[in-house]
C-alpha cells in the first residue's frame, strides 16, 4: 500500500497594522507533490491561504490570520491519509503552525505529522522537544527527504535507512536520521515543475499581490537553489548554488504560458546572476522561442556579478524590474557585521542601478536598519548612500527593521540577549504599529525616527533628480498600474480602502453588524491614520507635529 501525504500551506499570519503580507503560490509544497506524484504516491494539497483569501480569523497578541480556519483545514485532511506535511517558512508563523499542529493531533491522533522549512529545520530540536504533536521534521530541502519518509511508512525502508530527518528515538531522545545531501539536479527529469494544477491559482494570478509589483497574470518561478555568499542575517547563507539549466526554466515559463496563460514571472532564486552564461542562456531561450512575457527577480540579484551584458540581455527578453540589496551604506557594516562578501562594494552597486535606470528597467533597493553592532551614524550613512541612489536612478527603497531568523549568526548573539523571545514580536518586520529593537544603541522609536527620514530623504532626492518619475507613481496608482513594489503597495491600499466602503455598505444595508477586523485583509483607516503619523512603515505612535520638527531637524542636515 502506497501511503497517502496531505501537504499543508497554513493560513498567513498578520498584523492589523500590517501594509502589506501578499500571496504568492506556495511553490515549496508544490515541488514536494509533483515529486510524490511522479515517484506514484498519492499526494493531497490543503492551501489554507489561497483557498481562502479573503477569510480572516482572530489569533494571538492583536495579530490576525488570513485565510482557512484550523478547524476547516482539519477538516479537509482525506480520511486516507497516513502522513500530514506542513510548511513554516516564516518564523513568525510558528505560533500558528503550533497551534495546527495541536488540532490535527486532536482530529487524527493516528497520522503522523512532518514540519519542514526554514524555521524547523533550523530549531528541529527545541521543536521536537516541546511540540509532542509533531514526529518528524525535514532538515534541508525536503523532495527527497519526504519521499524517503513516505516509502518508511509504505514499508519498504527501514528507519534507519531515511536522511535528513529528525525525530525522536524510543526513549523520547531527540535524534538525527543522517545528515541529507542537497539535490544536485534540479531539471525536471527529477524534480517534476511544480504540480501548480493542484493549487487554487486563478485566486493568486487575481488577487495580484506578488512578491514584485503584477501587471498581469502571474507566477513565482525559482531557477536556482542555495546561495554561497555568507550575509549573517540570511538562512541562506553560505549554501551550494545549484541552478537548472536555462532550457529547463523556459520550458516551465511556456508551460505556464500555454496552461494558464501566464505571461509574467517573479523569479525568487537567493541569487539568480551568480551565473552569467546561464543567465544570458535564459535570456536566449526566451529571445529566440519568441514568447512574449515579462519577467522580474523582486528576491534581489547580486550587483557584484551582474555586468552591462546581462543587463541589456535581460531587457531585450523582457525583464522589467530588479532588485538589488546593498543592505546599508556603511562598509563597516558590511563587512564586519553583514559579511556580505569581498567581491562587493557599494560603488559597484550604484553603477549597476544606474546602468540598469538607462537601459529601462525599474529598480529596487533593500536596506537593513538596527542590526545588531550598528551605529547611529552608521545608519545615518544608510540615509545618505540611498540618496546617492536616488540620484542615479533607482526607482524605490525598502528601509526593514532587522529581525533575528533561525540558524544565521546574528540569531546566535540575539537568543543570548533575549532568551524568551516571542515568534510573534518578528511580525515587526510588517507592522506600521509596533516595532522591536535587536540594537543595543537604538530603541523602536528611534529606529522608526531613523527609518521615517530615510524614506524622506529618499522620495525628495527622487522627486528633485527625476521629477517626471516621481509624478508617473502617483499616476501609475491611480490608473492602477503597477511599475514598481511601491505602487503595488499604494494601489494595495486603496483597494482595501475601497473593499472596507463596500463591506460597510453591505452591511448597513443588510442590518448585518460584524466583529473583529474592521476591513479585509488589513485596517486601511489604521494604516492612515498611521501614515498621518508619519510613520510610513512600523510606526510606533508619533504625532504629525513631533514627526515634522523631526524632519525639519534630521532632513536638512544634508
Amino acid at each position: 500500500m502506497r501511503a497517502k501525504t496531505t501537504l499543508i500551506n497554513p493560513s498567513q499570519i498578520f498584523s492589523k497594522g500590517q501594509i502589506a503580507a501578499g500571496l504568492t503560490p506556495p511553490l515549496g509544497i508544490a515541488y514536494l507533490a509533483s515529486f510524490l506524484l511522479a515517484h506514484h504516491y498519492p499526494v493531497q494539497i490543503i492551501d489554507a491561504l489561497g483557498e481562502a483569501p479573503y477569510e480572516i480569523n482572530p489569533f494571538k497578541k492583536g495579530s490576525f490570520l488570513r485565510g482557512l480556519n484550523f478547524a476547516e483545514v482539519v477538516k479537509r485532511i482525506d480520511p486516507d491519509t497516513q502522513l500530514v506535511g506542513i510548511s513554516n517558512l516564516f518564523s513568525f508563523a510558528y505560533p500558528a503552525v503550533e497551534v495546527l499542529c495541536k488540532e490535527i493531533r486532536k482530529a487524527h491522533p493516528e497520522k503522523k505529522i512532518i514540519l519542514g522549512g526554514p524555521h524547523p529545520s533550523a530549531l528541529y530540536e527545541e521543536i521536537l522537544n516541546y511540540l509532542p504533536e509533531v514526529d518528524f521534521v525535514a532538515i534541508g530541502e525536503g523532495e527527497e527527504i519526504l519521499l524517503g519518509l513516505v516509502e518508511y511508512l509504505s514499508g519498504n525502508l527501514e528507519l534507519n535507512e531515511l536522511s535528513g530527518l529528525a525525530t525522536r528515538d524510543k526513549s523520547g531522545n531527540v535524534i538525527v536520521l543522517r545528515s541529507g545531501k542537497r539535490i544536485k539536479n534540479l531539471n525536471q527529469d527529477h524534480i517534476p515543475f511544480p504540480a501548480r494544477n493542484l493549487l487554487p491559482m486563478e485566486n493568486y494570478i487575481q488577487a495580484q499581490e506578488g512578491h514584485g509589483p503584477s501587471s498581469g497574470r502571474w507566477t513565482s518561478i525559482l531557477s536556482s537553489r542555495g546561495c554561497p555568499y555568507g550575509c549573517t542575517f540570511c538562512e541562506s547563507r553560505r549554501t551550494v548554488w545549484i541552478s537548472r539549466n536555462p532550457k529547463d526554466v523556459v520550458d516551465e515559463m511556456e508551460y505556464c504560458l500555454s496552461k494558464w496563460g501566464i505571461n509574467e514571472f517573479h523569479f525568487e532564486d537567493d541569487n539568480m546572476t551568480i551565473n552569467k552564461e546561464r543567465l544570458i542562456g535564459i535570456c536566449d531561450e526566451i529571445i529566440n522561442r519568441d514568447l512574449k512575457i515579462k519577467w522580474q527577480t523582486p528576491n534581489g540579484i547580486r550587483a557584484s556579478v551582474t555586468d552591462s551584458k546581462m543587463l541589456t540581455k535581460m531587457k531585450e527578453s523582457g525583464c522589467l524590474h530588479i532588485t538589488l540589496a546593498p543592505e546599508t551604506g556603511s562598509e563597516r557594516v558590511l563587512k564586519e557585521i553583514i559579511e556580505k562578501g569581498k567581491d562587493f562594494n557599494l560603488t559597484q552597486l550604484k553603477e549597476c542601478g544606474a546602468l540598469a535606470h538607462k537601459l529601462g528597467l525599474k529598480v529596487a533597493a533593500y536596506f537593513i536598519i538596527g542590526l545588531p553592532g550598528e551605529t547611529r551614524q552608521e545608519v545615518e550613512e544608510s540615509i545618505k548612500y540611498a540618496k546617492e541612489l536616488a540620484k542615479c536612478g533607482v526607482d524605490e527603497v525598502a528601509f526593514g527593521l532587522f529581525i533575528p531568523l533561525p540558524g544565521t549568526p546574528l540569531w546566535d548573539i540575539t537568543k543570548t540577549k533575549n532568551q524568551e523571545m516571542d515568534f510573534l514580536d518578528l511580525l515587526a518586520v510588517g507592522d506600521m504599529n509596533r516595532a522591536v529593537s535587536w540594537n543595543d544603541e537604538l530603541n523602536a522609536e528611534e529606529l522608526n525616527s531613523l527609518r521615517l527620514k530615510a524614506y524622506m530623504a529618499f522620495h525628495l532626492t527622487r522627486m528633485i533628480y527625476h521629477p517626471f518619475l516621481f509624478l508617473k507613481s502617483f499616476v501609475n496608482v491611480l490608473r492602477s498600474i503597477e511599475e514598481t513594489k511601491t505602487e503595488r503597495t499604494l494601489s494595495q491600499l486603496l483597494k482595501r480602502f475601497n473593499i472596507k466602503k463596500k463591506a460597510l455598505s453591505e452591511n448597513e444595508k443588510h442590518g448585518i453588524k460584524k466583529k473583529g477586523l474592521a476591513a479585509y485583509p488589513y485596517d486601511s483607516s489604521l494604516t492612515v491614520k498611521t501614515l498621518l503619523q508619519s510613520k510610513p512603515h512600523y510606526a510606533y505612535g508619533h504625532s504629525l507635529l513631533m514627526t515634522l520638527r523631526s524632519w525639519k531637524k534630521e532632513i536638512f542636515k544634508y
